[in-house]
């Protein structure tokens, strides 16, 4: 089905990662997101293809150094907290106070220290709900997402600390490996808080809470940029079918950190290239969008593309003579290798590629994946419905909107990671390749296949998932 010799080479994908890493980090609306924007643009172009654009303003915070001192000794930061809040060059400096509870009371004008205990087992049938796997007895994998769910499960609650008077916040992760923690960009989903906090691993946390028993100071330094109506934009560019009323949306987000997350608009772009001479049943829409690294201001409903859902019913919504969308692909994290604490604690490569988790509208749609992954030397497939209001990823907006969708999501445990080297040690292309054409195979089938065979949505499913 897919023309091997027509599809972008490994070399070719690769070559455009390393221009996408060279970007650096692609935070929503920064200096690098621009770049990588201009730059998805102009090899549209030189397709020639229109281009349709959004730009939105928002205010951005971006970190530019960030330290603790403690008596004069620099004590190791893991990470930044996003959108936390700033200091000046010189920082805040304070008694350090261990505080457990959420109780900021007792830390007003003071350096609160606190600890976030890891979720390692996390309740997965409260938020996954699994439909088939191949080949068969691939299974759910344990901890897959935990950081970002600990992150948000047990947020720190900045706000409340702003409230009660406190100067700034020392996270401390435990019991996580301390190189699993490092660089993450974590939680992702806080509004602006208004005050300054960092993250710690658990090695340098034992030194931070040894201080605040002396109750010795410290001081937290957390430099950053920030901009009152930044731009940001989305974009997307239209393939016409024959059937100009009804289309196939295929959707990813730009902004990111590394070099999964965010690559699926390199593997938009392969398949455009490859569907851009093809002769099309139904027209297809391909939605870049912005704003899933700033989600309290772009997520709409869900997250970020419905924001630019709502912008652009003519293309999906199927009322008032507007285009009819029956299907959607959402193309994310691809490429990605498997890395996980051993026996030993120790954070290394398994040897394995990540799970692939693949929301699938209804179960004709699973159908439809399983033959696209079915030739692939590499695959890990585990399909999932919506469940008690989860499905994550980009792939939620279009599922929520009543849109049959196949949404491929990879959630490695470095997804959040803003490293220097954009965690491409962890990525491989050959992988990626195979992704692609698997969702080149997909697209192809669901626009081969009558409406009454695609159906609709089937909608989330609820209480305790099937994770077996």
């Amino acid at each position: 089905m897919i023309q091997k010799s027509r599809l972008d080479s490994e070399e070719t994908m690769r070559k455009e990662i390393e221009i996408m890493n060279g970007f650096g980090s692609r935070t929503t609306g920064s200096k690098g997101h621009q770049e990588f924007i201009a730059w998805l643009k102009q090899q549209l172009e030189e397709m020639g293809l229109p281009i349709y654009s959004d730009t939105y303003p928002f205010e951005r915070w971006e970190e530019k150094r960030s330290a603790l001192k403690i008596n004069q000794e620099d004590i190791p930061v893991s990470s930044a907290y996003p959108y936390s809040g700033e200091t000046d060059e010189n920082g805040i400096t304070g008694e350090l106070i261990h505080i457990k509870n959420r109780d900021f009371s007792k830390a007003k004008g003071k350096i609160a220290v606190v600890e976030i205990k890891m979720i390692k087992k996390l309740p997965l049938g409260l938020i996954i709900n699994k439909r088939r796997a191949f080949p068969d007895g691939t299974r759910i994998t344990s901890g897959d997402g935990d950081l970002v769910l600990t992150s948000v499960l047990r947020n720190p609650g900045l706000k409340k600390a702003k409230e009660k008077g406190v100067k700034a916040v020392i996270l401390i992760w435990k019991g996580v490996a301390d190189e699993k923690v490092k660089d993450q960009y974590l939680p992702f989903t806080d509004e602006y808080m208004g005050i300054p906090a960092v993250w710690v691993n658990e090695t340098e946390g034992k030194k931070v809470i040894a201080a605040a028993k002396r109750q010795e100071q410290g001081t937290v330094i957390l430099e950053a940029d920030k901009q009152v109506n930044a731009p940001t934009e989305s974009f997307h560019v239209i393939l016409e079918g024959k059937n100009k009323d009804e289309t196939i949306l295929i959707n990813t987000h730009t902004d990111g950190i590394n070099v999964v997350e965010e690559n699926g608009a390199i593997g938009i772009l392969s398949m455009i290239r490859y569907l851009k001479n093809k002769q099309l049943n139904r027209t297809m829409i391909f939605s870049f969008v912005t704003g899933h690294f700033r989600l309290p201001v772009f997520k709409g409903t869900s997250q970020a593309t419905s924001t630019w859902l709502m912008g652009h019913r003519e293309l999906w919504d199927g009322k008032n003579g507007n285009k009819k969308a029956v299907a959607g692909i959402t193309v994310e994290h691809l490429g990605s290798m498997e890395w996980k604490e051993n026996e030993d604690g120790q954070y290394k490569a398994t040897g394995n590629i990540q799970t692939e988790y693949t929301y699938v509208g209804n179960a004709w749609l699973g159908k439809i994946w399983e033959k696209a992954v079915e030739d692939r030397s590499l695959t890990r497939t585990v399909t999932l419905r919506g469940h008690n209001k989860f499905e994550f990823g980009e792939s939620q907006p279009l599922f929520e909107a009543g849109i049959p969708v196949i949404g491929l999501i990879q959630m490695p445990d470095y997804l959040m990671a803003n490293s220097k080297d954009r965690e491409i040690d962890k990525f491989n292309v050959s992988l990626m390749r195979e992704q692609v054409k698997s969702l080149l195979k997909a697209t192809i089938m669901v626009d081969k296949t009558p409406n009454k065979q695609l159906g609709k949505s089937d909608g989330y499913s609820f209480f305790y998932g099937r994770t077996w």
